[in-house]
């Protein structure tokens, strides 16, 4: 099994020009929270729901609302992205991607071909895998009563 099965193809982007609170907005848009950094179609880093947090002025810091509006559109995804990130191929096996993302502490891996960006690889994705794989294996998913 490769990763180039289960990844999502064409994943949402921003550019390193993208402001953050364009990045939050775009993570928020469509209910993502990794979202690749390119240069057309080059990666050339990535950046996470948590980085935006991280990177968020507080407003428990009693800074003015504006003033926290002020530095979420003028400071760009360029500044604080992961350059150069942990990276997989379409043909990296599903087990060597999913032991990098446990061992890494990863929420995703960008699959790239050569530079370009062809897919991401979330956590997300690898709980699908594990259900198809559940489902598979007990035969038929449609029956049996299942609580959390």
């Amino acid at each position: 099994m490769r990763i180039g099965y289960y990844m999502t193809q064409s994943p949402i982007t921003v550019s390193e020009q993208t402001s953050m609170k364009e990045a939050v907005l775009t993570l928020q848009r469509h209910r993502i929270r990794h979202l690749p950094v390119t240069n057309g179609t080059k990666l050339v880093g990535i950046v996470t729901d948590r980085d935006l947090k991280r990177a968020s002025p507080s407003l428990l810091l009693e800074i003015e609302r504006e003033e926290v509006e002020q530095v979420l559109r003028t400071t760009l995804v360029s500044s604080i992205m992961t350059r150069e990130p942990v990276t997989a191929t379409p043909d990296t096996p599903l087990v060597d991607a999913l032991r990098l993302m446990v061992e890494g502490k990863f929420g995703s891996v960008p699959v790239v071909n050569g530079d370009d960006l062809v897919g991401i690889f979330t956590e997300i994705d690898a709980l699908k895998v594990l259900i198809e794989k559940e489902e598979k294996d007990s035969g038929d998913s449609s029956s049996g009563s299942h609580s959390l």
